[in-house]
């Protein structure tokens, strides 16, 4: 049965800890966003090749063996009057339409300041084998808080190359543009998950142009991490994307927890708020679509919240996501498709690290402050088993309550109440020398297996000032090839196991068995809520 945290602490105690960072000269990632934005990879140059889809024919290119057509409009531009509005049919073209670059990202704050991307941003990005026929599709959906990146900011060819599978990148809108709830922007029964609604649209592209790229319209997953995962998971509980995909891939991305959607009354309230801050007292939907998109970023979401926490989640109440995800995994009506889901060992490393005042860690007398703030009645109990004196620096203790409460044991829980209606395939991603760019600090002097950490290997391309797979040892290089073949024969049929490959099996709630994943060893555990000390976050 799927839990939530009393007063969400660990997601909370992120942005309470990322607050007192805030009063220094550093940079603070806010929850499930990575540090930098990374740059869109370049096209390999190549020769010409044509795909006709139903907008027009497009024109992009092939090299080492990978077919790559970026920038293809999925919908129309959802500008003017489309703005707030369920995405729109992608319009047709005459003659031959250039895919070779990347389209604009969605509007988003662009990091060290100003604004990065457009409103004409619903686009996608294809890689495919230049042999592809009926081959299987997976399609990745980003991470960044539901604020920030883009799908060309992942390279596809690796998979593409190495796998035999078609890959799509998708970009969907972000922040107010996103995901803002405001009474004058009712539409039907929907109000908010507008993004959530472009990655339906995209998926449904996806199942009518397949096949122009060699892919197999009835075989389609869907894959992504973070706010990415989070955003599968809404849709495996929208009865509106049923039947728009076969698989799902989850990676770090708990939906449950109750910072990571909100109940449309509340949205609401905070539309009506932040429609009067951006000087629409009325909340129009005409003022409201006539305010500048950098205005829309400049303006704070107002409401009580622990600052880095996602001020505009995705809205559970409205005709795209009825219930909550929470309640309908516990009911298992869920769009019922096979499901691969799991986490990293020190997801909470990533948000800890900036917690560094003159080099140095964390007071305690602070973090036992926050964590009575922030759990009340239960902090004795967090407390006993997150004692500071246990980790080398407190800063560390922090990031355990971050791994545990908001990533590790939520996912699990999402894992075993999918188990009793579909097969579920759990993880544990558990590579502590991970190779990555970020710098230790006096709170994390070392980041292990990180949030995001996984990325790279799942790809096999690097992200820019974040990670790179050309630093993999040679059995992390292995360990990422096992990952991407386990990813891709989940997508091929459904079960992720393979020649040569350790046996993974289906999950077992009374078991709880997690296959987990580190250079030299990729073995099953049962010790995953013991680890985690799942206990201490039930209710």
């Amino acid at each position: 049965m799927t839990r939530t945290p009393s007063l969400l602490p660990a997601a909370l105690l992120t942005a309470a800890l990322l607050t007192a960072a805030s009063a220094q000269d550093t940079t603070a990632p806010a929850p499930a966003l990575p540090p930098t934005t990374p740059a869109a990879p370049p096209v390999a140059p190549g020769f010409p090749v044509r795909a006709q889809v139903a907008s027009g024919t497009l024109v992009g290119r092939e090299a080492s063996g990978v077919r790559v057509w970026q920038g293809i409009p999925y919908a129309a531009a959802p500008v003017g009057e489309r703005r707030w509005r369920a995405p729109q049919p992608a319009p047709l073209w005459v003659g031959e339409r250039d895919a070779s670059q990347p389209g604009s990202a969605c509007v988003q704050p662009r990091v060290g300041g100003g604004v990065r991307g457009s409103e004409d941003c619903l686009v996608l990005n294809v890689y495919a084998p230049a042999t592809a026929v009926r081959a299987p599709v997976m399609v990745w959906i980003h991470g960044g808080s539901f604020r920030s990146g883009a799908g060309s900011d992942y390279d596809g060819r690796v998979l593409a190359r190495e796998r035999g599978v078609v890959v799509v990148t998708v970009n969907y809108r972000l922040g107010p543009l996103g995901f803002l709830a405001a009474p004058g922007l009712l539409e039907g029964r929907t109000d908010g998950n507008y993004g959530l609604l472009d990655q339906q649209a995209a998926l449904g592209w996806v199942r009518a142009n397949a096949a122009a790229f060699g892919g197999d319209p009835q075989n389609v997953t869907v894959f992504g991490e973070s706010a990415g995962g989070m955003s599968i998971c809404a849709q495996l509980a929208s009865p509106l994307s049923a039947g728009l995909f076969d698989r799902a891939i989850l990676q770090s991305g708990p939906c449950t927890p109750e910072i990571n959607t909100a109940a449309l009354p509340d949205a609401l309230n905070t539309g009506a708020a932040y429609a009067r801050d951006l000087g629409c007292p009325d909340g129009s939907a005409a003022c409201l679509r006539a305010v500048p998109a950098e205005r829309l970023l400049d303006t704070p979401v107002p409401g009580r919240r622990a600052p880095g926490a996602v001020a505009l989640p995705p809205v559970s109440g409205d005709a795209v996501l009825p219930r909550s995800p929470q309640d309908v995994f516990r009911s298992g009506q869920i769009n019922r498709v096979p499901v691969m889901i799991g986490s990293n060992l020190d997801e909470g490393t990533l948000f800890a690290a900036p917690i560094a005042r003159s080099g140095r860690d964390l007071p305690v007398w602070q973090f036992w402050g926050l964590v009575a703030l922030l759990e009340r009645w239960n902090a004795p109990r967090v407390l006993a088993n997150y004692a500071s004196r246990d980790y080398e620096t407190v800063g560390l203790a922090a990031a355990a309550v971050v791994t545990d409460g908001l990533f590790a044991c939520p996912v699990n829980d999402i894992a075993r109440d999918l188990a009793r209606v579909t097969p579920v395939y759990a993880y544990e991603f558990r590579d502590r020398d991970a190779p990555t760019e970020l710098k230790p600090t006096a709170s994390v002097p070392r980041y292990g297996a990180f949030h995001a950490s996984e990325i790279v290997s799942v790809f096999g391309t690097p992200l820019a000032s974040f990670a790179d797979p050309a630093k993999f040892t040679p059995a992390q290089a292995d360990l990422a090839r096992t990952m991407r073949a386990y990813w891709t024969n989940f997508a091929r049929t459904g079960s992720p196991n393979g020649a040569g490959l350790p046996a993974w099996r289906p999950l077992d709630p009374a078991r709880n068995n997690v296959l987990t994943f580190q250079p030299g060893r990729v073995a099953e555990s049962t010790d995953f809520r013991q680890e985690h000390r799942c206990d201490v976050w039930s209710r």
